[in-house]
């Protein structure tokens, strides 16, 4: 995983990085510090490289990181995979871990001719691939639509006009990359009457 330290910096402030990081093997804070000047622009640490990096990490979260002193601070939650090969002569790519929330679940009834009422959804870690709406049918799952970004990692979804009577399931899905993993939604069912 890679910590992108803010471009918009004032000169000379970012020689000092700390990121807090949860790992299925505890929590460790590392700290970068740039000893001959101070980083400009955007900068990238690999945490699995830096020298405190716990040994058998398969999996962590960022969770705080701290800019130049006490100036910069960022809180949250972003979490990665490592693809990891076992051997520790190389290096272990990062998989950031696609979520996809606010999706309705569950079923609603809908009168033939209207569509479900649109839903709104948030999306971290999507990837390049886009969310798409599919539909079952027939035991599977097929592509309905693209469903197109709002605003940063937000997504408004429609559903499409029920022109007959019966039962529809549906659900969003990221296509995992080498970069995240992907991933679907639960099932919200549209009864048609």
């Amino acid at each position: 995983m890679v910590h992108l330290v803010p471009a918009d910096l004032p000169s000379g402030q970012a020689n000092d990085v700390n990121v807090r990081i949860e790992t299925n093997q505890g929590q460790v804070t590392l700290n970068y510090h740039n000893n001959e000047t101070a980083w400009s622009g955007t900068t990238g640490f690999t945490f699995s490289q830096h020298r405190n990096w716990p040994a058998g990490v398969t999996s962590y979260t960022v969770s705080w990181v701290q800019v130049a002193g006490t100036n910069y601070h960022w809180q949250g939650s972003v979490s990665c995979r490592l693809n990891t090969d076992g051997d520790a002569t190389t290096f272990d790519m990062p998989t950031g871990v696609t979520e996809i929330e606010g999706w309705r679940t569950g079923r609603l009834t809908v009168a033939r001719g209207q569509a479900a009422p649109a839903d709104v959804v948030s999306v971290s870690q999507g990837g390049v691939e886009g969310l798409s709406l599919e539909r079952l049918a027939g035991g599977t799952w097929s592509s309905v639509k693209s469903v197109a970004a709002i605003d940063t990692g937000n997504a408004k979804v429609t559903f499409p006009k029920q022109g007959r009577r019966g039962t529809f399931k549906y659900r969003l899905l990221i296509p995992g990359s080498e970069s995240v993993t992907g991933g679907s939604t639960r099932v919200f069912t549209v009864r048609v009457r």
